[in-house]
């Protein structure tokens, strides 16, 4: 008589070792299979996906994490290629899948964070769901744009591209995808945030102005990481505690900035796009040239927004030993310090003046919301960093020298609200005077080498006029730029780097801008009564990818 294992049959102890959690999971890995893993006490199984912490380069390896809910309730964001989404597993790394769900977790990460510490929607042109194009053609670049620009080929949301490069060390060609990088998201995604908080910004022709929606990007990208406790863990111990060094968190971008390096070696940092890690100090930026290389410190937004970001960072390092008291912050004071930052952040951009010095502005604002969401917790750490970038006046860290530490919280938010008040950006009762929309102004269009008399362009508000900066904490003799030169200045940038393209002959650019060159453009000339009218068109990720 034939057995039930004679038959293919399965015996009842056959079905019962085939039905295992163990051999189910085996089966399920053999498969190629996504492991889904309950939690404890929870109805609904976690779907797994890889992804990059940082940066492909940043030296963090991929890390499995719970598949982000698209769009997402917060802040939510809307993948529109490829046609038909990938579902949500463990991809081999390099596919496209994995770079999908990379991206898509680093959007989701971004976005929750900056919704958690304050921002709630997107700018009312972007619409309830701001658009991300993952791979949309070829250019080491990302950007975000409010609106769609046929004509300049600029589209609504967030771009990424690809590029391949000739590696000239081993001489073997890599392609790279900006938008597999969480850095380059979380930048990109900060550009979004911030035009949603400050949309006066946008349009703007002021180096300061273009130069911090730059640095709120990288700002964005460091604070992105911090969320993920590997990532807090391993710069604890890579700086010994101390943030403000050189770590996996300050390098922004690497992978991109080792493709451009192929091409354009003095035109990024040596180890990154950009290293928040940095010793820059603020130079009045009329005085700077439009363009050089990395090394130093020019009047293009990319270069000159590392200003800023290098004393976010040292007051972010700062803030966590406030966090840590008499010992060595950890991860957990880290992530603390990181949320409290984001929140000063949100609250100082919003309450900013728009000025021609805007980084001054944020400082003081930065040091104003410490003092009313923290009781001044942060004041000291603030302070010195701004102090140090020649953003503050030494005279901010001067307190009663038997004065208590509350009392010189109280001193350093007096000095800050004394200012604002002397920019023009906060009235003697204290309150802040952000609803002064920018100003029209007319430029020489001839002397920029444009066709025609006439260029309008868009001033911001409050002009800083003999408040040009403090460099190492001495006020600057020279003053600082009335909207004019400033205006002017930042025209002159545009131009050289070639990102101005006209709408119609009549607004046709001098040649330089009109040369065969790979730069995305990010204004354009529109014909207005009596000249050609500057509009802003997207904001990129990168000034030097020619």
């Amino acid at each position: 008589m034939a057995t039930a294992a004679k038959k293919g049959k399965r015996t009842p102890a056959a079905k019962k070792s085939k039905k295992t959690p163990a051999n189910r999971k085996t089966a399920r890995k053999r498969a190629g299979k996504t492991v889904r893993k309950k939690k404890a006490g929870a109805p609904a199984e976690v779907v797994l996906i890889q992804g990059w912490t940082t940066d492909p380069l940043g030296g963090s390896p991929p890390f499995q994490v719970a598949a982000p809910a698209l769009p997402g309730a917060s802040l939510p964001t809307r993948i529109v290629d490829p046609a038909q989404t990938p579902k949500p597993r463990v991809y081999a790394l390099g596919s496209g899948e994995f770079r999908y769900w990379t991206a898509a977790e680093a959007m989701r990460r971004s976005a929750a964070f900056w919704s958690e510490v304050g921002n709630q929607a997107w700018n009312p042109d972007v619409g309830a769901s701001l658009p991300v194009r993952l791979d949309d053609g070829v250019d080491l670049n990302a950007y975000y744009a409010r609106n769609d620009f046929p004509a300049q080929d600029i589209k609504q949301g967030l771009s990424f591209f690809h590029d391949t490069v000739r590696d000239l060390a081993s001489g073997q060609d890599v392609t790279v995808f900006s938008g597999e990088s969480p850095d380059v998201v979380a930048h990109e995604l900060g550009h979004a945030v911030l035009d949603a908080l400050k949309p006066a910004l946008w349009g703007l022709a002021s180096t300061e102005a273009a130069a911090f929606h730059e640095s709120f990007g990288d700002m964005s990208a460091v604070l992105t990481a911090l969320q993920v406790p590997q990532v807090r863990q391993a710069v604890v111990e890579e700086t010994t505690g101390r943030l403000a060094r050189n770590s996996t968190v300050s390098r922004v971008a690497e992978q991109l900035g080792f493709a451009i390096r192929q091409r354009r070696p003095s035109a990024v940092d040596p180890d990154s796009l950009r290293n928040a890690a940095n010793s820059f100090v603020y130079i009045d930026p009329i005085t700077l040239p439009p363009s050089g290389p990395a090394s130093g410190l020019s009047r293009a937004p990319h270069s000159f927004s590392r200003v800023f970001t290098g004393a976010f960072l040292e007051a972010l390092g700062g803030m966590a030993s406030v966090r840590a008291g008499a010992g060595s912050p950890g991860g957990d004071d880290v992530l603390a310090a990181s949320l409290d930052l984001g929140r000063l952040l949100v609250r100082a951009v919003i309450n900013a003046p728009v000025r021609t010095r805007f980084f001054q502005a944020v400082a003081e604002q930065l040091v104003l919301a410490d003092a009313d969401l923290f009781d001044g917790r942060y004041g000291q750490p603030l302070t010195t960093a701004f102090v140090r970038r020649g953003l503050q006046p030494l005279s901010s860290l001067a307190a009663p020298a038997a004065a208590a530490a509350r009392s010189h919280r109280r001193a350093v938010a007096a000095a800050a609200l004394s200012a604002a008040t002397a920019a023009g950006g906060v009235d003697a009762a204290g309150a802040v005077t952000t609803g002064a929309e920018p100003v029209q102004m007319v430029l020489d269009g001839r002397a920029l080498g444009l066709p025609v008399a006439n260029l309008i362009v868009q001033a911001p508000a409050f002009e800083d006029v003999g408040t040009g900066g403090f460099a190492f904490g001495i006020a600057a003799d020279a003053g600082g730029a009335g909207r004019q030169a400033d205006a002017r200045a930042f025209c002159e940038t545009v131009i050289v780097h070639g990102r101005m393209a006209g709408e119609s002959p009549r607004a046709r650019v001098a040649s330089i801008t009109e040369a065969a060159t790979r730069n995305r453009v990010t204004h354009r000339l529109v014909a207005a009564d009596g000249g050609l009218r500057l509009e802003r068109v997207a904001i990129d990720c990168c000034f030097c990818c020619g």
